[in-house]
């Protein structure tokens, strides 16, 4: 329990609740392997933080270029009774002036075609980065989708199980009390049931660890997340 308390992050004073019993909802997200895929792309954390860095580096690639393109300026002014610094006049005057300033850049040694080559290399940096971490994230995806299909099969194993062993001791209780069995064939109807039992608690836990880890290698993190797609 304290170890548990610990893992939460909560004060150390605080004592745990748990269930008396163990809730056997088996409800899942039945979606496709190729609709988790699409999901872990439009979602996932890491993808859209690499596909922001690819971005902005784009964006450094844009700007560098923009540095060595001719420039226009558009200035304005508006003067009432001379210039600022001037000497006032006997008489009212008004003046505006309109200027365009054209700027082309010239040669600077190569630096602004060093500065693209550089912002260039570095966005192809970033699309490799987003390349690698998409590849990484869609094979947990696969895998988390196999583990939780296997762990799914498995649970309905289990319960298969366990009613198989419920209605074999239902059949070994009336036959001991017809006296039409003895007390070692009751006593392994109950070994039998109790690691149906057993086989169950461990299916459920399994089952419930892998639809988690598909969730989170979806990017589905959170708990309204786990409570939408249990």
């Amino acid at each position: 329990m304290s170890v548990l308390v610990y893992s939460l992050g909560v004060p150390g004073n605080t004592q745990p609740s748990l269930p008396d019993s163990i809730d056997e909802t088996t409800d899942h997200d039945d979606r496709d392997l190729s609709d988790w895929l699409e999901q872990a792309q439009k979602s996932h954390p890491a993808i859209l933080a690499a596909h922001a860095q690819l971005e902005a580096a784009q964006k450094k690639v844009e700007a560098a270029r923009a540095d060595g393109l001719p420039t226009l300026d558009l200035t304005g002014n508006y003067y009432e009774n001379g210039r600022p610094q001037q000497p006032l006049t006997a008489t009212s005057t008004r003046e505006s002036t309109v200027g365009l300033v054209v700027s082309v850049p010239l040669f600077e040694g190569f630096a602004r075609n060093y500065k693209i080559r550089g912002t260039e290399a570095q966005a192809e940096e970033k699309e490799a980065g987003l390349a690698d971490t998409e590849r990484q994230i869609m094979m947990e995806v696969v895998k988390a989708h196999a583990d939780a299909t296997s762990s799914l099969q498995n649970l309905q194993a289990s319960e298969d199980l366990l009613r198989s062993a419920q209605d074999a001791l239902s059949v070994s209780k009336r036959k001991y009390e017809k006296g039409a069995a003895d007390i070692l064939e009751l006593l392994n109807t109950q070994s039998a049931i109790a690691d149906a039992e057993q086989e169950r608690i461990r299916s459920l836990a399994e089952w419930r660890a892998a639809r988690l880890k598909l969730l989170a290698s979806a990017g589905l993190i959170g708990r309204y997340a786990v409570e939408k797609h249990p």
